[in-house]
């Protein structure tokens, strides 16, 4: 490889004994710079040429090539929260590939000679597995129904693009006591209404009790819209409160 430069204008100072190298007029000729974490790479063609680093107010450049060459796999990224670098042959980067399977499945795949022999003997926990293992703990102040219709949860996610039919959004409501869920497709915010009926009269006549209590955040889609339809003991929508802590509301995924 050889490292070179094109000079085509240069500017002299007085009292400097270094050479100086101005950005703009390198980069007028064709040249790239990349400057990430006080370091600089120099490009021209899409080849690395070059590269410094900072000292004081200026970046130092090296133009010694033997040195160069050893140095192309430098990291100019490098920092204390690197990103380490996965090699295509890693037992960790296949473990993620094929969605963070257990390593004993991933052994079994090589025995089975589905996926090359891989060295396990590095092979190290994955963060976000262990993360996804974790659960909640319960926050106090956390109450659940003791029967069936007490407290209904109910949401609205969307809007999506549009469905076949036209649908770019769904509404659910959850039972807190059996945790079953109904969900409905809907086209506008403004149905929801009309779905809570839907649901109201379905579960109702299928229970043979009153819904006692909705919960619900405060979007506007429900908000004042559904006490008009029926009165229990007791607020009969309830809204949870800005930023109340998420065990105020059931989700589908929520045991």
């Amino acid at each position: 490889m050889t490292s070179f430069f094109i000079f085509v204008m240069l500017f002299k100072y007085l009292n400097i004994t270094r050479n100086l190298v101005f950005v703009s007029k390198l980069s007028a000729d064709g040249f790239t710079f990349n400057f990430v974490y006080n370091k600089v790479t120099i490009s021209l063609n899409s080849n690395v040429i070059g590269f410094g680093s900072m000292e004081g107010n200026l970046y130092k450049l090296c133009l010694d090539t033997n040195f160069m060459e050893s140095q192309l796999s430098f990291n100019i990224t490098e920092n204390p929260c690197k990103r380490k670098r996965e090699l295509e042959s890693s037992s960790n980067l296949w473990h993620q590939r094929l969605g963070h399977i257990s390593r004993d499945r991933m052994i079994k795949l090589v025995k089975d000679g589905i996926l090359p022999n891989y060295d396990f003997s590095n092979y190290d926990k994955c963060v976000k597995c262990l993360k996804g293992k974790l659960s909640k703990k319960n926050e106090e102040g956390a109450t659940r129904s003791t029967g069936l219709l007490e407290l209904i949860h109910t949401d609205i996610c969307g809007p999506f693009p549009d469905s076949i039919s036209s649908h770019n959004s769904f509404i659910t409501f959850i039972d807190d006591y059996s945790c079953y869920m109904y969900l409905y497709l809907i086209k506008e915010k403004s149905e929801s209404l009309d779905m809570f009926k839907a649901y109201k009269a379905e579960v109702e006549n299928q229970f043979d009790r009153k819904i006692k209590v909705v919960r619900s955040d405060r979007g506007g889609e429900f908000y004042g819209q559904h006490t008009d339809i029926g009165q229990a003991p007791g607020s009969f929508h309830e809204f949870c409160k800005d930023h109340q802590p998420i065990y105020h509301a059931r989700h589908p995924s929520t045991k």
